[in-house]
């Protein structure tokens, strides 16, 4: 893992984190994840004791999928999620759980078939993922970041806050959004012909050096992973998101990055996604705002450190 962001906060009221190390937790403020226009949605968040983390899924290859009932993109993030609730203990570093999750999903994928035609480069499934740990320093917290894709994690602590992501799939999805504008968009389809052809070519750059980087059952992705530290007061607040969550910020510009947060405690998750679906709708051709689909899977999870899930309420 490389890179590494830090801020700090100061606590204004008695220390949740100051006690025992085992006893900390994240609590759950709000939660949401709505399908986009494809059949499936291929997004996924969740806690377990320290740990907090979101995925986002995708699929695309050549072939018949090797999966029944779902796509192989929801298949391949509800694999991660299993995963990472048994592997995400609180005394394992992200290290450790990086090398599980890469280990158990290349078998996992191995017993699905070689399936027809058999995929070469970046076909198939893959996921980008944020994945939190926190712990207790003194009368502060201490939260531990792992970012491989183009998901966010935004922390806010007072006055203070900090975005963390991957921007190496950026110039890619401008190449995909530029290519679905050369031609008309398919009635009843998600994604325009030249743009799942923009998309196949973008996966031969799929976890390279000069590429960019997502979860993949085949292709090693574990040194595309990006590390971050912040130490924070226990009244922070952490988002995770999706990218197409933050639509509200990146696409549709209705709000700046402390406007979404703001929003996101003061009227919950899902309130944020209505809104999004109704800007979304407003724009149909997609004329007014550039993007591939007209509507993403869009999921959030907003946390804030706290006492684990058996000693407190959920919102």
């Amino acid at each position: 893992m490389e890179g590494e962001g830090s801020f700090s906060g100061s606590a204004e009221r008695p220390a949740i984190c100051a006690v025992p190390k085992a006893s900390v937790g994240w609590r759950i403020l709000s939660q949401v994840s709505i399908k986009g226009s494809a059949p499936f949605n291929e997004d996924m968040a969740g806690s377990a004791g320290s740990h907090a983390w979101i995925i986002d899924g995708s699929a695309f290859f050549s072939g018949a999928s090797r999966t029944e009932h779902q796509s192989e993109g929801t298949w391949f993030a509800q694999r991660v999620d299993e995963i990472l609730r048994s592997a995400a203990r609180e005394e394992v570093p992200l290290s450790e759980i990086a090398a599980t999750l890469e280990t158990t999903l290349a078998r996992d994928y191995a017993m699905l078939g070689d399936g027809q035609p058999e995929r070469v480069g970046g076909e198939g499934p893959s996921a980008v993922l944020g994945l939190l740990r926190l712990s207790a320093v003194g009368q502060s917290c201490r939260i531990e970041g792992a970012v491989i894709g183009d998901v966010s994690i935004i922390i806010l602590d007072g006055e203070r806050m900090e975005r963390w992501t991957d921007p190496s799939a950026g110039p890619f999805e401008a190449r995909t959004i530029a290519a679905a504008g050369t031609g008309p968009r398919p009635e009843g389809e998600p994604i325009s012909a030249p743009a799942l052809a923009q998309i196949h070519e973008n996966r031969r750059f799929l976890n390279k050096p000069d590429g960019y980087w997502a979860v993949h059952p085949v292709l090693s992705w574990r040194r595309g992973v990006r590390s971050f530290i912040a130490t924070v007061s226990p009244t922070a607040t952490v988002l995770l998101a999706s990218d197409g969550f933050m639509r509200l910020v990146d696409v549709l510009k209705r709000y700046d990055e402390a406007g979404l947060m703001q929003a996101v405690v003061s009227e919950g998750a899902a309130a944020l996604v209505a809104e999004l679906r109704r800007l979304e709708s407003g724009d149909p051709r997609t004329e007014r705002f550039n993007r591939v689909k007209i509507h993403d899977d869009a999921t959030a999870l907003v946390v804030m450190p706290g006492l684990p899930a058996a000693e407190f309420i959920q919102q």
